[in-house]
């Protein structure tokens, strides 16, 4: 089923006389993938009229992109409760559960977080697809981006990749750190073919971590980490690496009675909306599991 997305912006006087694809790419952060395929279909409009995007603009003129796309929604709905956390006509912020897998795979073909999000869009009446920005590890409970077009997804990615984003976790860890914050700087790698686990190694892609303690116990803290790149299981391998493994993590710690998961959450996240360019703050406390292992932790001898 065709569906198409309508997004409209007025020219401001300060890109009067720019082209249209200098507002589009440089103003409107579009990437450049996504301007050319609307420019093959002829999507980009000036005052209701097709345009090239080497026409110039005047204050006041209104360009309308028309984002056309087949409806191939492959993830049916399911009734699994979600906490939304921000929504409106082009994303969707949600507080994930641990326990909950982003997207359908290989081993979770149903019961994920793309089913529980497809119901919910259902229920509006709005066929949109599944489309995350960013995603948590199934054990890991926080905060969630979903695009509802492509030009939505893309440009949000973009920002993600020049690390224009910020993202913060909350981290219950093994040990008492020391000091009040610091920065953990090592590459990370796969361990080999097939194997989700990674290692710190000279091969390894470049990651950096920043952290802070927030609340130190008899043999614990509580730790926000913030991250700069974003590389698979970079706060698990980082805090592991500087002795400090998150509680509960089987693959860089070990199992713990307290805790059925690692003890981590994406408890807040900053970015910039694509459409109205106003700076998205949001964040979530901590869940149920973490604040009853954060009460434990603070008994203790």
């Amino acid at each position: 089923m065709p569906i198409q997305h309508i997004l409209t912006h007025q020219v401001l006087e300060q890109w009067h006389g720019r082209t249209v694809r200098d507002v589009l790419t440089q103003e409107l952060g579009m990437a450049r993938q996504v301007l050319t395929r609307l420019k093959r279909s002829g999507s980009v409009l000036k005052n209701g009229l097709p345009c090239y995007v080497r026409d110039t603009v005047a204050q006041g003129d209104l360009l309308t992109i028309v984002l056309r796309e087949e409806l191939e929604q492959e993830i049916g709905p399911e009734d699994i409760p979600i906490a939304v956390v921000y929504e409106d006509e082009h994303l969707l912020v949600v507080n994930k559960p641990a326990g909950l897998v982003v997207h359908p795979t290989k081993g979770y073909m149903s019961g994920t977080l793309a089913n529980a999000i497809i119901n919910h869009w259902s229920r509006q009446g709005n066929p949109y697809v599944f489309r995350p920005v960013h995603r948590l590890d199934r054990d890991t409970s926080g905060l969630v981006v979903v695009a509802k077009n492509p030009y939505i997804q893309e440009t949000l990615t973009a920002q993600h990749h020049t690390r224009e984003w910020t993202k913060k976790y909350l981290c219950l860890v093994t040990g008492r750190v020391t000091g009040s914050h610091g920065r953990i700087e090592a590459p990370i790698a796969r361990v080999g073919n097939g194997s989700r686990a990674r290692i710190i190694t000279t091969e390894g892609k470049t990651a950096l971590t920043f952290w802070e303690l927030l609340e130190p116990f008899n043999d614990a803290s509580l730790v926000r980490a913030e991250l700069v790149t974003g590389r698979t299981h970079q706060i698990r391998v980082h805090l592991a690496h500087i002795g400090h493994p998150l509680i509960g993590d089987d693959v860089y710690g070990k199992p713990s009675p307290l805790i059925t998961r690692q003890a981590l959450h994406a408890a807040e996240i900053c970015f910039t909306h694509p459409i109205i360019k106003s700076t998205i703050h949001l964040s979530c406390p901590l869940p149920e599991d973490m604040l009853a292992l954060q009460q434990h932790l603070r008994l203790l001898p």
